[in-house]
């Protein structure tokens, strides 16, 4: 059965970054700009009396149709942390100040159309995520889109949404506007995501994960000499085949960084012929000064990519963004995986290799394993335990540890981290599939 699997699995080679992208999924709102928000006076106001006084913080999101006159109409709460303060009363009388445009940037009428809205309340001390580093001017123009730079347009806008977490680090990022349209600016901006570093949300005292929204802006590149380079050489969050372990990069932690507790690097580098990073620079360094760069070009050795063979001759024109986070080998580890990118996966002619006999005995055409397993430094699954099986008794938690075994996942994270180490649980799915072998002949006719 073993061997019947593993011609059943899905593999991933080498793929680029397009030059142009599908935003993400439409879900019918309008992206509007405002021309007009209530004052910090007003917030100050509506501010609920008794949260101020126990100096809680409130955050709401609203969703609400843009009137004829850019008033927010039928307003609806659908987001209130904490619930029950007050907040959402409050968001919604401050939504009365606040005035959108009748067009979005990309010049279509918003005007009737429903949207959501956030209010947020801070109570003294708290803070809302906010910049410490942005890409500077040449970041902008290294990521400009190769479709558009014979004809630049003079202003350019892209905006993508992120989750900061409790570092300030952005991950799973995403497009949610381009303008111009299908001219790669939204991928461009996905590009730069890397080089963001952001002071984290503070809610009562302490940093939280949030999500935020970043519009980014290209204004004036018209008369800057256009970078070279093919459409398609700039790879982001390649498969691995070869990636530091964690003890490599605890190891690379460096001398000079006393008084820091975690760092962030970008390299830029070239790929050899044999898919290894060559002639890496450091495109961004926090903190500046510290050793992290050289850290990050110490460890791009141990890097290499997935390629297909036809690949092979081509490797030479791919540029790779190889992100690093680093974090102060004497505190705790409290790295996650929250969102693996898997370069094996079983397809449904494996899963259904893998069905278990008692489940086909029994009738039951559907099953779930969940195992939890341990990541290796090739992105492999060990140490795999059965947590739970549904129905019981039919072997599907011992079908998912056989599956596992053959999945396989970027072993280095988009965020800048090697997952060597650390745990996860993965629920397999289990359908079954008849074959015609599986259909029973049908009866001959009776004769007459």
């Amino acid at each position: 059965m073993r061997a019947g699997i593993l011609a059943a699995l899905a593999a991933t080679a080498l793929t680029v970054a397009a030059p142009t992208i599908g935003l993400a999924a439409d879900d019918g709102l309008a992206h509007p700009s405002y021309a007009q928000r209530a004052k910090s006076a007003d917030v100050a106001a509506a501010y609920p009396k008794a949260a101020f006084a126990r100096k809680i913080s409130g955050d709401v999101d609203l969703n609400c149709t843009a009137a004829p006159d850019g008033r927010l109409a039928d307003c609806k709460v659908v987001k209130e942390e904490p619930a029950g303060m007050g907040f959402g009363e409050a968001a919604l009388g401050l939504s009365a100040k606040d005035r959108v445009k009748a067009k979005d940037d990309n010049g279509v009428p918003i005007v009737g159309r429903r949207f959501e809205w956030s209010y947020n309340f801070l109570a003294p001390g708290d803070s809302n995520a906010d910049w410490m580093t942005k890409p500077t001017v040449y970041q902008l123009m290294g990521v400009y889109p190769v479709a558009a730079r014979h004809r630049p347009p003079t202003t350019a806008k892209a905006t993508i949404t992120c989750k900061v977490n409790e570092e300030g680090f952005l991950r799973d990022c995403k497009p949610v506007f381009e303008a111009p349209e299908n001219m790669g600016f939204g991928a461009a901006a996905l590009q730069l995501s890397t080089l963001f570093r952001m002071k984290p949300k503070i809610r009562n005292g302490k940093p939280v994960e949030t999500e935020v929204t970043i519009p980014i802006i290209w204004s004036g590149f018209q008369n800057f000499p256009a970078p070279s380079g093919q459409a398609n050489s700039l790879v982001l969050d390649p498969p691995w085949t070869s990636t530091p372990s964690s003890t490599q990069v605890r190891a690379a932690w460096p001398a000079d960084a006393k008084g820091a507790t975690t760092g962030q690097v970008a390299l830029r580098c070239e790929l050899n012929k044999a898919g290894g990073l060559t002639s890496c620079e450091v495109l961004s360094e926090i903190p500046a000064g510290k050793g992290f760069g050289k850290a990050a070009r110490s460890l791009a050795p141990a890097f290499q990519v997935a390629f297909a063979p036809d690949q092979a001759k081509t490797l030479g024109s791919y540029t790779v963004d190889v992100p690093f986070h680093f974090r102060d080998p004497a505190g705790p580890d409290t790295r996650k995986i929250t969102t693996p990118k898997w370069t094996r996966t079983m397809t449904a002619e494996g899963m259904a290799l893998a069905y278990p006999q008692a489940a086909v005995k029994a009738g039951v055409k559907t099953g779930l394993g969940i195992v939890a397993c341990v990541v290796d430094v090739r992105g492999q699954l060990t140490d795999c335990q059965v947590r739970r099986e549904d129905p019981v008794g039919l072997d599907f938690g011992a079908a998912a540890i056989e599956a596992v075994k053959l999945m396989a996942m970027n072993p280095w994270s988009k965020e800048g981290e090697p997952l060597d180490g650390l745990p996860i649980a993965v629920p397999v799915r289990f359908n079954w599939q008849e074959t015609v072998e599986d259909t029973p002949p049908a009866a001959p006719l009776a004769k007459p």
